[in-house]
């Protein structure tokens, strides 16, 4: 069965015998070869078969792409993930959970994230000044959502903290941000 793409030759004479040539040499005088060492080649060029067509794949092709498309998207996700978990913020919040006497009550020590992936939710943008993130986080008696949402209007102020809350998984919510044994600031 042929494609509707035609086979493409081109005649030329046999295999003519390499030759020596000076004058071709003399056509690039500045390339440091001497001329007795230039080699000139003729050589038939010729396709012997048809040539691919691009849309036969076709589906295949849109497959591909949609598989890497969301291998990608799920890569930036995950990479974009890990850096709010190593961010400083996250780690001065956890930092201070572990010394909240509230917290230590609550969920028991060890505290820390829930799993060794964690996932956290919302904008962590120190730059503009926006942080409103909420991430699970378990203790040895017990776990829970911390909560944490603070502004600044410039850089060369410190963060005004809105919210800073641990939700238990039984229910109860500790607003931790009047916690007297944490002196927390960003």
């Amino acid at each position: 069965m042929r494609s509707a793409v035609p086979a493409i030759r081109v005649n030329q004479p046999a295999l003519q015998s390499i030759r020596f040539s000076s004058e071709a040499a003399h056509k690039h005088p500045d390339d440091g070869v001497p001329p007795q060492d230039t080699i000139v080649r003729s050589i038939p060029v010729s396709v012997e078969r048809e040539l691919p067509d691009p849309f036969k794949t076709k589906k295949q092709n849109r497959r591909y792409f949609w598989a890497y498309a969301v291998g990608t998207t799920l890569s930036c996700l995950l990479i974009f993930n890990y850096e709010k978990t190593r961010s400083p913020i996250v780690n001065s919040v956890l930092y201070c959970l572990r010394r909240s006497e509230h917290a230590k009550a609550a969920l028991g020590p060890n505290i820390g994230f829930e799993s060794s992936w964690p996932w956290i939710w919302g904008p962590l943008n120190t730059v503009k000044g926006n942080i409103d993130v909420t991430f699970k986080v378990k203790g040895d008696t017990g776990g829970g959502n911390l909560h944490l949402r603070a502004t600044r209007t410039s850089k060369l102020v410190p963060f005004d903290i809105h919210a800073w809350t641990l939700e238990t998984d039984n229910g109860e919510v500790i607003d931790l941000a009047k916690d007297a044994s944490v002196d927390f600031e960003l």
